[in-house]
């Protein structure tokens, strides 16, 4: 008997996916070129509309078409990659390559909207390099460039208020622009009721 997925294996999975995708992404991107097995034609590691991150592809004629009117809002979950004092945190980079790959096919940058809700071990994402550097070993934020990128491009970057207190997080600690939610889950109810699409990868 086929038995229901619970939440949590949901959750194990689109996570899994998630990194996944991300992962073959990069090391596509990361192929010398010219190299035996080099990645698609076209590849592009990031632009043209955030350049910190966010890899894309050309999609030539689609046969899935993306209607000519309208706006596009994505909603993003993330909750993983606290502390990493070396890579920029693979679930922001999907945030990145929506704005990018959508662009960069043809979708005006005016009508992308996007949303991310931090939770778990995302937030330290949105320190200020000062703030990482004093709790992570004295290193800066390798996500900070990013986070600013987004902000200026209009994207809603929201932390839960529950990690907050959770983790002793000070509103100083975080960079300008960044909004504090009562919950990850009030935030992400809100931002949907707004028309905002979950992206759950």
């Amino acid at each position: 008997m086929n038995l229901p997925m619970s939440r949590p294996s949901l959750f194990i999975r689109h996570a899994a996916l998630r990194f996944a995708l991300v992962a073959l992404t990069a090391a596509a991107l990361s192929r010398p070129v010219g190299a035996q097995g080099a990645g698609p034609a076209g590849a592009q590691a990031s632009g043209p509309v955030i350049n910190a991150a966010g890899p894309s592809f050309p999609v030539p004629d689609p046969t899935f078409t993306t209607p000519a009117r309208g706006e596009l809002k994505a909603l993003f979950e993330i909750s993983a990659g606290g502390g990493d004092t070396v890579k920029v945190n693979e679930q922001l980079v999907s945030m990145a390559r929506f704005f990018n790959h959508s662009a960069r096919n043809g979708v005006a940058e005016n009508r992308l909207k996007g949303a991310a809700v931090f939770h778990g071990g995302g937030w330290t994402a949105l320190l200020t390099d000062s703030a990482f550097a004093a709790r992570f070993g004295g290193k800066p934020n390798p996500s900070r460039k990013l986070v600013e990128e987004l902000l200026q491009h209009g994207a809603q970057l929201v932390l839960c208020g529950q990690t907050a207190g959770g983790r002793n997080i000070r509103r100083d600690e975080l960079l300008p622009g960044v909004k504090v939610a009562v919950s990850a889950m009030t935030a992400m109810i809100v931002l949907q009721n707004e028309g905002y699409r979950f992206i759950p990868w």
